[in-house]
């Protein structure tokens, strides 16, 4: 431990009586300065009246909140325990898939992709109508087997077109949740800015359509009858 303070690199003299209201001439100078900071500060600092109660009590993260996104109704409020439940299984998953994926990448495992015709990426509405069955007697079904033949790029940009398919149906259907929950725990990070900003807009309109859901509005009829 003793080559730990051992100095670095030489600074020469140092001139404890610099006026440290000026600013350092020169990055030698520079680090002279911090020397004598650092002498000053002692060696064991005890707080003062600490006020116990704060001690005591569990400190608690403060996350802001998104802006645009609606406060849940009272009685559709998600417990904590749900919440963090929810958290465990999501990360649970992905962590079982990352772990699938490597194996294949790897070689540890044997995998072949299916025999799928994919459309164009840029073609939003033929991907919608593919993955959800509509107008169409082909149907994408969000298997492992399936995402595992997308590539990241096609796994972000189909997440992109269920995100504005829910914004303009102003609901989530189980089939569209379903293909929604898949594609999120395909996500690899670190996420790009465009990523970030979909997901944004996920946490927007879902709020919207929980705010004005109809069980809600049935739940809170009912209490005021």
């Amino acid at each position: 431990m003793d080559c730990l303070k051992q100095p670095v690199f030489m600074v020469g003299d140092i001139d404890e009586n610099v006026n440290l209201s000026l600013p350092p001439s020169s990055g030698e100078e520079y680090i002279k300065r911090v020397i004598i900071e650092a002498q000053q500060c002692a060696d064991v600092v005890v707080a003062a009246n600490v006020d116990a109660l704060c001690v005591k009590q569990p400190t608690r993260s403060y996350i802001e909140p998104l802006a645009g996104c609606v406060q849940a109704p009272p009685k559709l409020s998600p417990t904590l325990e749900w919440q963090q439940y929810q958290v465990s299984d999501f990360s649970e998953m992905r962590l079982y898939v990352n772990q699938l994926r490597d194996e294949i990448q790897t070689y540890k495992r044997k995998w072949e992709p299916h025999d799928i015709h994919l459309p164009d990426i840029n073609d939003e509405s033929t991907w919608i109508n593919l993955c959800l069955g509509c107008n169409s007697e082909e149907k994408l079904e969000p298997t492992l087997n399936t995402l595992f033949c997308f590539n990241q790029p096609t796994v972000e940009q189909v997440l992109e077109y269920f995100v504005h398919f829910v914004e303009t149906e102003r609901k989530i259907e189980y089939k569209t949740g379903r293909w929604i929950y898949t594609l999120l725990v395909m996500l690899e990070q670190p996420l790009n800015p465009d990523t970030c900003s979909c997901l944004r807009s996920l946490a927007r309109i879902c709020s919207v359509i929980r705010a004005n859901s109809v069980l809600y509005q049935l739940i809170d009829y009912g209490f005021r009858l």
